[in-house]
């Protein structure tokens, strides 16, 4: 663990009011729980920014223009600095507890905080490589804190969140319960499932580097408390209030309150199979039954002249997949017209907008959820396709086919009927199990490995952070490549900040060529 600082993020969720001095803090005048929602709320916001930065290069959302600048040494320094303040607070709460007294201890709270630490720290990881653990947040001894290996801090995680599922099993009849902000009502088991899910997530991550290790670590948490069933979705709420401080839907405030803001990715569109256009990937599958509640059209009439900059090059794969869905290809850095009342943007999944019932009416004149909606963070169905890449790449138990099915029935099950829309009807449902089960049955495994990313990958909308890692991990599923121009060599981790850079002697920039430790394919296999 990082040693104490005790400071806090934001004061957006607690009354100041508690506080000796909120320039102060002790473990006798900070409340645990002003404390722990600060680390949720911050750690939703770090969720946030790493999901933001991996949607364009994804192709969930348009990149505009080359991979080195859609990561630059600035792109995660928020989430970098939010972190590690974030760690401290960790360290508060835990020292909070060892000093209380036995009737007053609040292990809840730090079996939540430890979750969320742990789960911090293998998204940096992820995303920078090696990162600062054991000299973090000491100053006073270690000004020029080293970085430690990613294998390492993730081996430390796994420890962590060994300790985190002891602090949550602890508690008993009149401990005090924790505010919990993403489940709602506080029950120790949400959080146990989490964690355990967490170690699922972890190992498949090494499944390239260690996959001996990998399988024994999915196979001994497989069976036990997961987040495998809707109801158990670690997921994070906004609510269709307009008061300070904001709580819509990011996506919403982007795109419903004025013109939409962002363009989505031909890429995903021809996934869903929206278009009328001979789609590249999936020829063969119809509408996926999603796709009214994921994207939302704004307009009845198609792009044509200075709305579509990109008809009659022989470049685009795409340039409109028809329909009505207005996108854009991956890396097109043409000209951006004046449409931002014609693009087609988040619908009411997740992102709280408009249910698409060919209604075409401009975002900020719809009849939509207000912002209402989540982010979805980790989802029984993300669960349910790594068990299934587990089960076809290293042989852990289960069937990859009924692993592969259950993860698309309940990403079906959490979009149908969200925030009030039509439900997606069982006919619908099964037709399309049917057609991906057949597709996959009649596959070799390197065919089955695409369709396993391909259905993760869209049930994934709104979160970048996984099909980032599935994209790196597997190089699936078939994405576009960037013709359209020479964006240079695909991502495959990001710079450290540019401020620890300069202020560190002990860190080094990377290369975005450089890799995580879990992910040893060969240079250049995805773009």
């Amino acid at each position: 663990m990082s040693a104490l600082v005790g400071f806090f993020a934001s004061c957006e969720t607690g009354d100041l009011d508690l506080l000796t001095s909120p320039n102060s803090i002790t473990t006798d005048s900070a409340d645990p729980n002003f404390i722990l929602n600060d680390i949720q709320l911050t750690f939703n916001g770090i969720v946030g920014g790493y999901s933001g930065a991996s949607r364009p290069i994804i192709r969930m959302t348009n990149q505009f223009g080359n991979y080195n600048g859609a990561v630059t040494d600035n792109t995660l320094s928020g989430e970098w600095a939010s972190s590690y303040q974030m760690f401290a607070n960790v360290d508060l709460i835990e020292q909070i507890n060892a000093e209380a007294e036995v009737d007053q201890d609040i292990p809840f709270h730090v079996g939540m905080a430890q979750v969320l630490e742990a789960y911090s720290y293998f998204l940096l990881v992820d995303y920078l490589g090696d990162v600062v653990f054991t000299e973090a947040n000491n100053p006073g001894e270690f000004p020029n804190p080293m970085l430690d290996s990613g294998a390492s801090v993730y081996d430390a995680q796994l420890e962590l969140l060994d300790a985190a599922i002891a602090n949550l099993n602890s508690g008993g009849t009149g401990t005090r319960l924790p505010d919990d902000l993403f489940y709602g009502t506080f029950e120790a088991s949400n959080w146990i499932a989490l964690a355990n899910t967490l170690k699922i997530r972890a190992y498949l991550n090494m499944r390239l580097t260690n996959p001996s290790r990998a399988a024994a670590g999915i196979n001994a948490v497989a069976s036990s408390n997961i987040i495998d069933q809707v109801s158990e979705d670690f997921q994070f709420a906004y609510s269709s209030s307009q008061d300070e401080p904001e709580s819509r839907h990011p996506d919403f405030v982007g795109n419903y309150l004025s013109v939409a803001g962002v363009y989505m990715s031909n890429n995903f569109l021809d996934y869903l199979n929206v278009g009328d256009a001979e789609a590249p990937f999936i020829e063969t599958m119809e509408v996926d039954p999603r796709a009214r509640h994921y994207v939302y059209r704004q307009t009845d009439e198609a792009p044509s002249g200075s709305d579509l900059p990109c008809a009659g090059d022989s470049r685009y794969d795409y340039c409109y997949v028809g329909n009505l869905y207005w996108g854009r290809d991956h890396t097109d850095e043409a000209g951006i017209p004046n449409d931002g009342n014609l693009r087609s943007t988040w619908g009411i999944y997740p992102a709280g907008g408009a249910y698409d019932s060919d209604q075409f009416e401009q975002t900020e004149n719809s009849d939509n959820a207000g912002g209402e909606g989540v982010r979805p963070i980790y989802l029984s169905s993300f669960t349910h396709f790594a068990l299934a890449e587990a089960a076809l790449t290293i042989g852990t138990a289960g069937n990859p086919a009924g692993l592969l099915e259950l993860g698309i029935r309940r990403s079906m099950e959490k979009v149908s009927g969200f925030a009030g829309s039509p439900s997606i009807s069982s006919g619908e449902i099964n037709d399309y199990v049917n057609r991906v089960l057949a597709e996959f049955n009649a596959g070799n495994n390197n065919a089955k490995l695409n369709i396993i990313a391909r259905e993760y990958f869209l049930a994934a909308w709104g979160n970048g952070i996984e099909p980032y890692n599935t994209y790196r991990r597997t190089g699936a599923p078939d994405l576009q490549s960037p013709i359209i121009n020479a964006p240079g060599a695909f991502p495959r981790i990001f710079r450290y900040p540019e401020g620890e850079v300069s202020n560190n002697p002990n860190v080094q920039q990377q290369a975005i060529t450089d890799r995580t430790f879990w992910d040893n394919n060969p240079a250049g296999f995805i773009d």
